[in-house]
């Protein structure tokens, strides 16, 4: 065997080690994504949303079945209530049932994106949480240095070690137990957006406050009464029923058993509505309350979050310097670590409360 042969052999076997780490590298590459783009992949993979596409598909066969049946009997052979009631409230249903299957399956749109963004911000707070145990580990650390040093010196008792040490301890357990609940929420997105639940993934976006302005009561009121799929259910079940009753007493004596029960139904259904519309109301009512509340829970935990490491930052130096305690300290750090979460949850909630704005115009919190 040459010389030459041996030394291209060698050359072509670096090539494709370095070629096949290259495409490890890739395929381990974490994805970025932006909200967008996570609709994007959602809409295209997520299988509850491929289930209402056929929940679509299958209200409009139903839909197109029942015009036929219809279709099939004679306007002028019409000799009876049961024929009437088939042609003309089947038929009636059928497009009614058509435009709620549109709308359903509009909603489902809908839905899926803010499940997506749901998601979407667990693991912007995941990520953010772990950055505060980071900066709190990292406080703890540097706390239980201190007091170590001071503690050889004489300056500290083993107290005060003693205390450092388990603060440490409990700030690393923390980053641990936010660690795993970033995995957790990671895991949940891809499956939701439908990639590979074992794939990681990075977001384009980061979680901050962002206030909105609300609409009033009357305008979001408005938009759901007229947006809202439940109340349309409800309505159309009111005019069934007036379109129903409208035939028996066509066919029948109002004060037959048929017509009295036609009657009946007729009524519950405006009640119904009735109800419905003041459900619709109260959902409006508290879910621009429980923003506003939850705006002003961002407020006060912002001031709250800068009281917290300007205590934190006095407590250290007064301590460096020989006239406070190391337990001054360690109540300070614990207490900024606390504020900082807390911070991060309440901003991830208003985001939270904000996508409800969506919600509440097209379908029922319950």
């Amino acid at each position: 065997m040459s010389k030459r042969f041996i030394l291209l052999s060698l050359v072509a076997l670096i090539l494709l080690g370095s070629v096949t780490s290259s495409l490890a590298d890739t395929a381990n590459t974490a994805k970025t994504l932006t909200l967008d783009e996570a609709y994007d992949l959602a809409l295209k993979n997520n299988i509850d949303f491929l289930k209402a596409g056929l929940s679509y598909d299958q209200a409009m066969l139903e839909a197109e079945q029942a015009d036929y049946n219809a279709d099939k009997i004679n306007s002028d052979s019409v000799g009876s209530l049961q024929e009437a009631q088939t042609k003309y409230v089947s038929s009636k249903q059928k497009l009614l049932a058509e435009e709620v299957a549109k709308q359903t399956y509009d909603i489902s749109i809908e839905q899926t994106k803010n499940l997506v963004e749901k998601n979407y911000y667990d693991v912007l707070k995941a990520e953010n949480l772990i950055k505060t145990r980071e900066a709190a580990v990292k406080r703890a650390q540097e706390q239980f240095s201190l007091v170590q040093k001071k503690y050889k010196a004489g300056t500290a008792v083993k107290t005060d070690v003693n205390r450092a040490e388990v603060t440490l301890a409990n700030a690393k357990a923390d980053l641990a137990n936010a660690q795993r609940d970033f995995k957790n929420t990671q895991v949940a997105f891809t499956k939701v957006i439908g990639l590979d639940v074992s794939r990681d993934v990075k977001l384009a976006q980061i979680l901050k406050y962002e206030k909105v302005a609300l609409p009033t009561v009357e305008e979001l009121t408005k938009q759901a009464l007229v947006s809202r799929l439940d109340l349309k259910k409800v309505k159309n079940a009111q005019t069934i029923a007036q379109i129903n009753y409208d035939l028996v007493i066509g066919y029948q004596a109002p004060n037959t058993f048929t017509g009295r029960s036609s009657k009946i139904d007729l009524e519950r259904a405006k009640l119904d509505l009735l109800q419905q519309e003041q459900n619709v109301k109260a959902e409006v009512i508290s879910t621009l309350f429980q923003i506003q509340k939850s705006d002003e829970v961002v407020q006060l935990l912002a001031k709250g979050l800068e009281q917290a490491k300007d205590n934190y930052s006095l407590a250290q130096r007064r301590y460096q310097i020989g006239v406070g305690s190391a337990v001054d300290v360690i109540s300070a750090s614990v207490d900024l670590a606390d504020s900082e979460a807390k911070y991060v949850e309440a901003v991830y909630n208003y985001a939270l409360a904000k996508n409800q704005l969506k919600t509440i115009t097209i379908v029922s919190k319950q």
